[in-house]
């Protein structure tokens, strides 16, 4: 394994002021531009030293390339216009009419289909050029998986029309594919956010909440939670929502299939995206009318509609569920958990993506159509899509927004780890007492790197037990010790009793310490465990959760690089973690009944589950693809949705709650500055 280094991260702050910034330098009239249109508090902003900035950094970085000699002494007055814009549509809005002049957008995957359809965006590298070259750190780092979804999306070219050889005389739409216009920047899931101790739940139960949620989009219209919950104002989000309630018993007939061997995974996720794209029906006509009927019952459910406040409002007591993406869900629970942010109003959040299934998202940077744009300029777009494709500029973005790289590679690796891994808590802990054979042992989890510097200690005897699962030629490094409380002195044949080791140093040392490999093949699937009864499944032995990202590292670890060269896949790519699933407060995990299917809790989980949820879960989620023509009938029943008012009683229930919110939402307004604190307080929080 690889010896652990600390990332340098530029002072993230969580919540910027982030305007069109423009930076001053050489007025040469050489100077190439770059002129980029981003979302809001999305890219790194240093607000101590905005000579740190992401842009700026990108300034140096394209500089430095022209003192190698490897970039034409043009580029050395290069400039970078960066702005911000609040949603996919007005980006969408400004890109037709036609004079727009940047050379790099941030739009959702849905968007970047709509734009390719439309003629708005270009391909991103020119003929003969390949991404392998031109963006080399994204192919490199960007997790394949991921990759591999985004670039299978098709979008049909609209201003062309070509013959079906399978159909003489019937004219069809050529498709393209997002993998010759767009990559990947972040990802993550739309989800249910929810605090089961929400004051008006006080008759319920945290474990009847958790369950209430965790089955279904179908929650959102459960009375119990009636005038408590918020749903985004947004088409798109509030339409999928409707369509997995309306379908319910066809997502759930397809789990059926896939949990019996019916369908295989690609099989699953082929038919499921039929049914969340609505083309499980005769006509897109009848699932816009279907999910308007659910929409309009679920209106007499909610607190009301929001586009960003909601990820506020769930914190300051003004709704106990949220319709939320996974990145604003993370913020929310950081936020809540903070006292010097809330006060005594601390709260547990947390999230859901629902076991039926939900929405798989993706933003993405493209290239709009310009004319005018001179060949420097679609160069530097270039350097700078593969520049914030490097896994050390990828984690300080990532660390800034909150929201979720599509970037893998060593130091997103470092990163999550240092957030979310039980092993980097302290140097040494005593995990457990087990016990083997009615002899009792210490078990302590040590750093890599402290093994790494010891492997002369691998060299010691081992009692019987173990000596069939070491390998002291191993090239894994060992991450757990046994230390027995007590031994028997073959000299005098007293028992001697063995101190708790104070430090990494003693525990090494210990004449009587005992490192232990498990066997190959759980090796690979559960990394370095040290399991004392051989007859117990590792989730037994262990109090906390084994998280397997291998489908998202996995690909971007062995590039050659050196830094990267020490990581293993299926081994560094295991994670433990204290909170990554919801559990009781006695530390067991939630267990649901469904029909006749009894498992563990799969689906409701923390800040790390939310960031990083497991390969079954985005099995079981599905890109909305844009709705193209018939965006109007979707539109039409959007507008038709909103023009009603809400109810009385959630009118009646906003004032009632929004009284008691007032105090602690200026409390977190006031201290907005506190909130640079949650990145770092999260690789606490994340352990406790």
């Amino acid at each position: 394994m690889k010896k652990i280094n600390k990332i340098l991260l530029l002072s993230p702050i969580f919540l910027a002021m982030s305007s069109g910034l423009t930076s001053c330098g050489d007025s040469s009239s050489e100077r190439v531009t770059l002129k980029i249109i981003n979302s809001e508090d999305y890219i790194f902003i240093d607000e101590e030293d905005r000579s740190n900035d992401m842009t700026e950094q990108f300034k140096r970085y394209v500089i430095s390339l022209v003192d190698a000699g490897e970039l034409d002494e043009k580029y050395r007055h290069v400039e970078v216009v960066y702005d911000t814009s609040d949603t996919n549509e007005t980006l969408y809005s400004e890109l037709q009419t036609g004079k727009s002049d940047y050379d790099l957008i941030n739009v959702s995957d849905y968007m970047a289909q709509k734009m390719v359809s439309e003629g708005l965006v270009v391909p991103l590298l020119a003929e003969g050029e390949t991404r392998e070259v031109k963006l080399a750190n994204y192919m490199d780092y960007a997790s394949p998986t991921l990759r591999g979804r985004l670039d299978n999306i098709t979008a049909p070219i609209y201003s062309r029309w070509e013959d079906d050889p399978e159909h003489p005389g019937e004219k069809v739409h050529p498709y393209a594919k997002l993998e010759d216009y767009a990559v990947g920047y972040m990802w993550g899931t739309l989800g249910i956010l929810f605090n089961p101790e929400y004051s008006a739940y006080s008759n319920l139960e945290v474990a009847d909440v958790i369950e209430d949620m965790h089955y279904s989009f179908s929650a959102l219209w459960d009375s119990t939670y009636k005038g408590s919950i918020s749903i985004k104002n947004s088409m798109r989000d509030t339409f999928a929502a409707g369509l997995m309630k309306t379908y319910e018993k066809d997502f759930a007939s397809l789990k059926a299939k896939l949990d019996d061997g019916t369908y295989d995974v690609e099989t699953y996720m082929s038919e499921y995206a039929k049914v969340f794209n609505g083309e499980n029906e005769n006509s897109f006509d009848i699932v816009v009318n279907n999910v308007q009927a659910s929409l309009e019952s679920l209106k007499n459910n909610i607190f009301g509609l929001e586009v960003d406040s909601g990820k506020q409002d769930i914190v300051t007591g003004k709704i106990g569920v949220n319709l939320a993406w996974s990145g604003d869900a993370v913020y929310s629970m950081d936020q809540a958990e903070d006292g010097n942010l809330v006060g005594d109003n601390q709260s547990t959040l947390y999230y859901c993506v629902p076991e039926l299934g939900s929405n798989l998202w993706f933003d993405t940077w493209v290239m709009p159509k310009n004319d005018n744009r001179s060949e420097e300029r679609r160069e530097l777009a270039l350097m700078f899509l593969d520049f914030m494709s490097d896994p050390a500029n990828a984690s300080q973005n990532m660390d800034y927004t909150g929201y979720t790289s599509f970037i893998g590679g060593g130091d997103i690796l470092e990163l999550v780890r240092d957030w979310y891994d039980i092993r980097t808590d302290e140097i040494y802990e005593e995990v457990e007492v087990k016990q083997y054979n009615y002899e009792y042992y210490q078990v302590y989890a040590v750093h890599d790197d402290e093994v790494e510097e010891n492997k002369d200690f691998f060299a010691l005897d081992y009692p019987d037990f173990m000596k069939d699962t070491h390998n002291a030629d191993s090239d894994e490094y060992l991450l757990y010790y046994f230390v027995p409380y007590s031994y028997i002195d073959e000299a005098t044949g007293e028992e001697v009793v063995v101190d708790e080791p104070e430090s990494v140093e003693d525990l090494l040392d210990e004449e009587h310490s005992y490192p232990v490999l498990v066997d190959e093949e759980t090796q690979k699937k559960y990394g370095d465990l040290t399991i004392v009864d051989r007859d117990l499944e590792p989730e037994e032995v262990l109090e906390y959760d084994i998280v397997d990202l291998s489908y998202f590292f996995n690909g971007t670890l062995d590039d050659g690089d050196p830094d990267t060269e020490d990581y293993e896949e299926d081994v560094d790519t295991i994670f433990y973690s204290a909170k990554y699933y919801a559990r009781t407060e006695d530390g067991e995990p939630y267990t649901f009944v469904d029909g006749e299917d009894e498992h563990l809790n799969n689906s409701v989980g923390r800040q790390f589950f939310t960031q990083y949820p497991d390969e079954a879960t985005i099995t079981r989620c599905a890109v909305m693809k844009d709705f193209g023509e018939n965006n109007k009938l979707v539109m039409k029943m959007w507008e038709e949705f909103k023009s009603d008012p809400l109810p009385t009683s959630s009118l009646v229930i906003f004032i009632v709650i929004i009284a008691s919110g007032i105090a602690l939402g200026a409390l977190i307004i006031t201290n907005k500055v506190l909130v640079k604190r949650i990145r770092k307080k999260r690789r606490g929080n994340a352990q406790k």
